[in-house]
C-alpha cells in the first residue's frame, strides 16, 4: 500500500511539479515566443484533466486499478473514454499541459517542454507500456474507435475514415500551424536568381487551394482499409519528416508581389492572411498532400489514376504561378509525397542494405593479431566527431576534444568490464561508459582550465553523427542487436562470427533491426543540434538537449534489443534506467546558465592530424584484437 501512495504522489503531483518547474527556469535561459491564449488554454486544461479523471474512474469501476505501470491492472478495460482512443490519459496529460501554457503564455513551456513531454510518453508506451499490456492481458478484441484501419481489402468503416481527420490531418494541421509561426533566424530564400521577377497569375489560385478539397475528400474516396491505412501512414510520415526538415533547414519561401484581382486575387490573399512572410516551406507540404492525395485516389481505378495525376501536375504548377513557393520547394514536396507514400519499401530496402552489412565480417591476421573489417567504421566515426566538434569549438579546443575522445575510450572499456562482460569477450564496450568517460575529461579540462561549455557542446552536437557511424560496426559486430521478431520489418544475421551467432543463439532468426533504428534517431537529433548550434542557443540547451534525445531514443532502442545478459530491473532492462537518467540529467543542464554557442570552423590541419590519430585509436580499441589470448582485454569476440 505504502508503494501505491508514494507511486501516485510521484506521478500526480511529482512529475507536474517537475514539468512546472524545468518550464520557469527554461524561461530564465532561452527565448521562445510566447502564445498567450487564456480562453483556449483554459478549455484544454478543463477538457484534459476531466479525459484524465474519467479515464481514472473507468480503469477504478472496471478493472479495480490505478493508473500505475507498477501496480497494473489484471484485466483489460474497454469502456468509456478507452473504447474511443487507445491512451486516454496520456492525451488528456498532453491537453491540459499544452493549455496550462497556453494560459499562462510561457513559450518555453509550449515550445520545448511540451514537445519532450509527447516525445517521452510515446517513447514510454512504445519502449514498455504496449508491450508489457499485451503480454499480461492479450491483445484488444477490438480496437477503440479513433485507431487507424487495419491491413484489409474490406471496406472502411465510418469511423475509420473519422479517425483519418482526428489522428491525422488535425495534428499536422496544428503543427504546420505552430512551426510556421516560430521565427527562422538566419532564414535563406529557396527562390533561384531571376525567379522571384516572374510574373504571377493569380487565376490559377483555385487550383491551387484546390489541394485542401481533395486531401479532405482523401479518406472518403478510399475503397479499401488498406489503401486508407497507407493513406494515414504516409501523412504522418510526411509530417514528421516536412516538420523535422521546417526546424532543420532555413529556407523560406516569401510569397511573390501579386496585384491581382477577383476569386484568384482573394484566394491568395487568404492564403497571405496570416502576414508570415517568412515561413519555412521547405519541402512544398501543398505538393506533396497532392501526391499522397492523389496515390490513394488513383487506387479506385485507372480513370481516376489519370484524372487525379493530371490535377496532382496542374497543383504543382500552381505553386510556382500563385508565387507562393519556389521550385526548390516543389521538388522537395514531390520527392516526400512519392517517399511517405513508399514508405515500408524504403525501409524494406535499408533493412536490406543493414542486413548485407551484419553479414559483411573480413579480418585478417597478421601472428597473433586480428584485425576485423568493422575497425574502418569505428575509426571512421571518431574521426567524424573530432572534425565536427573541431570545426565547431575551433583549432584550440582540438587537443582537448581529442582527450576528451580517447578519455570516452576509456570509460567505454570501464563500463563493458562491470556491466558488459560475457565469456566470449574480454573488451566489451558500453556506451553509458563513454558518455561518463567524456564526462570525466570535460571536467579534467575545466579544471585545467581548458574546456568549457563550448566544447561540451560541440561534442554533445558530434556525438549524434558518431554513433550514427558507430552503428554501422555493431551491425558487423553482431552487438547492440535486436529481439527476435515476428514484423515486416527485421533482419537475419548468419555470419558465424557475429555475436548474435556466437553468444545470443539466433543466427538465421528474423530480429529486430536496432542498429538502423539508433542511427535513423541519431541523424535526426544530430541534424536538430546543428541547428541549434547555428542560431547560437545556449551551450547548456545543446548539451542538455544530446542527453535528453538521446536518453529517449535509447529508451527505446533497448525495448528491442535482444542481448541475452542484459538483466531486467523493476520490469525495465537496466540501460533503460540508465536513459532516463540521461533525460533527468539533460533536464537539469538545459537550465543552466552557460552562454552561447558560436561556431569558429577554423579547420587547420592539427584538426585532422587529431581527427585521424583518434581515428586510428578508436579503431583498433573496437577492431584490432588478439583472439588466442586469455588475458584482459585481449578479444573482441
Amino acid at each position: 500500500m505504502v508503494g501505491r501512495v508514494l507511486y501516485g504522489l510521484v506521478f500526480v503531483a511529482g512529475v507536474p511539479l517537475i514539468l512546472i518547474g524545468w518550464a520557469v527556469a527554461l524561461e530564465r535561459v532561452t527565448v521562445m515566443p510566447r502564445v498567450h491564449w487564456p480562453l483556449p488554454g483554459a478549455l484544454g486544461v478543463c477538457g484534459g484533466l476531466g479525459l484524465m479523471a474519467w479515464s481514472w474512474w473507468v480503469l477504478w469501476r472496471d478493472a479495480r486499478a490505478l493508473p500505475m505501470n507498477a501496480f497494473p491492472p489484471r484485466r483489460r478495460v474497454s469502456r468509456g473514454p478507452y473504447a474511443w482512443v487507445a491512451h486516454p490519459i496520456y492525451a488528456g496529460f498532453g491537453l491540459s499541459w499544452v493549455g496550462g501554457c497556453l494560459c499562462v503564455g510561457s513559450g518555453a513551456g509550449l515550445w520545448i517542454v511540451g514537445p519532450i513531454l509527447v516525445l517521452a510518453m510515446a517513447a514510454l508506451v512504445i519502449g514498455y507500456e504496449a508491450d508489457a499490456t499485451r503480454a499480461r492481458l492479450g491483445s484488444a478484441e477490438h480496437p477503440p474507435r479513433v485507431a487507424f484501419a487495419g491491413i484489409s481489402g474490406e471496406r472502411p468503416t465510418a469511423w475509420q475514415r473519422a479517425s483519418v481527420y482526428i489522428l491525422v490531418l488535425l495534428p499536422w494541421s496544428v503543427v504546420y500551424e505552430a512551426v510556421g509561426h516560430l521565427p527562422v533566424p538566419g532564414a535563406v530564400e529557396a527562390f533561384m536568381p531571376g525567379e522571384r521577377a516572374w510574373p504571377v497569375y493569380a487565376g490559377t489560385a483555385p487550383l491551387y487551394s484546390s489541394v485542401y478539397a481533395l486531401v479532405l475528400a482523401a479518406p472518403l474516396l478510399c475503397r479499401s482499409r488498406c489503401v486508407l491505412r497507407r493513406f494515414c501512414e504516409a501523412g504522418v510520415v510526411a509530417t514528421v519528416v516536412a516538420v523535422i526538415m521546417y526546424l532543420t533547414v532555413p529556407l523560406v519561401s516569401p510569397p511573390r508581389d501579386s496585384s491581382g484581382g477577383g476569386l484568384g486575387g482573394m484566394l491568395l490573399a487568404l492564403e497571405r492572411a496570416d502576414g508570415l512572410a517568412g515561413r519555412v516551406a521547405f519541402p512544398s507540404f501543398h505538393v506533396a498532400w497532392a501526391v499522397i492525395a492523389a496515390c490513394a485516389c488513383a487506387s479506385r481505378g485507372w480513370r481516376w489514376g489519370l484524372l487525379v495525376w493530371l490535377w496532382a501536375v496542374a497543383t504543382m504548377v500552381s505553386c510556382a504561378t500563385t508565387g507562393m513557393h519556389a521550385l526548390v520547394d516543389v521538388s522537395a514536396g514531390l520527392l516526400l509525397g512519392v517517399a511517405a507514400w513508399r514508405w515500408r519499401q524504403i525501409t524494406l530496402v535499408l533493412a536490406g542494405w543493414a542486413q548485407r552489412v551484419c553479414n559483411s565480417w573480413r579480418e585478417w591476421r597478421i601472428g597473433p593479431v586480428r584485425i576485423i573489417n568493422h575497425s574502418l567504421y569505428a575509426g571512421a566515426a571518431a574521426c567524424l566527431g573530432v572534425v565536427i566538434a573541431g570545426r565547431l569549438a575551433g583549432d584550440a579546443a582540438v587537443p582537448w576534444i581529442g582527450a576528451v575522445g580517447l578519455a570516452a575510450m576509456v570509460g567505454g572499456a570501464v563500463w563493458g568490464q562491470v556491466f558488459v562482460k560475457r565469456p566470449t569477450s574480454s573488451r566489451p564496450f558500453g556506451y553509458f561508459g563513454a558518455v561518463l568517460g567524456a564526462v570525466a575529461g570535460l571536467l579534467a579540462g575545466w579544471v585545467a582550465g581548458v574546456a568549457d561549455w563550448g566544447v561540451a557542446a560541440a561534442l554533445s552536437t558530434a556525438a549524434p553523427f558518431i554513433q550514427t557511424v558507430g552503428r554501422v560496426r555493431c551491425l558487423v559486430q553482431g552487438c547492440c542487436h535486436g529481439r527476435p521478431t515476428t514484423g515486416w520489418l527485421a533482419i537475419r544475421y548468419e555470419h558465424p562470427m557475429t555475436r548474435v551467432c556466437r553468444a545470443s543463439g539466433l543466427c538465421g532468426v528474423p530480429v529486430h533491426a536496432t542498429p538502423l533504428y539508433s542511427m535513423g534517431g541519431n541523424l535526426v537529433i544530430g541534424l536538430l543540434l546543428l541547428r541549434l548550434w547555428s542560431i547560437g542557443a545556449s551551450a547548456g540547451l545543446i548539451v542538455g538537449g544530446y542527453l535528453i534525445l538521446a536518453g529517449l531514443l535509447r529508451f527505446v532502442e533497448e525495448h528491442f534489443r535482444g542481448e541475452p545478459h542484459t538483466r531486467v530491473v523493476a520490469g525495465l532492462r537496466i540501460y533503460q534506467w540508465f536513459a532516463v537518467g540521461l533525460v533527468v540529467a539533460g533536464m537539469g543542464v538545459s537550465v543552466l546558465r552557460t552562454g552561447s554557442a558560436t561556431a569558429h570552423a577554423d579547420g587547420s590541419p592539427a584538426l585532422w592530424a587529431w581527427a585521424v590519430g583518434l581515428g586510428v585509436a578508436w579503431g583498433a580499441a573496437m577492431g584490432v584484437d588478439f583472439p588466442e589470448s586469455g588475458r584482459r582485454f585481449a578479444r573482441l569476440t
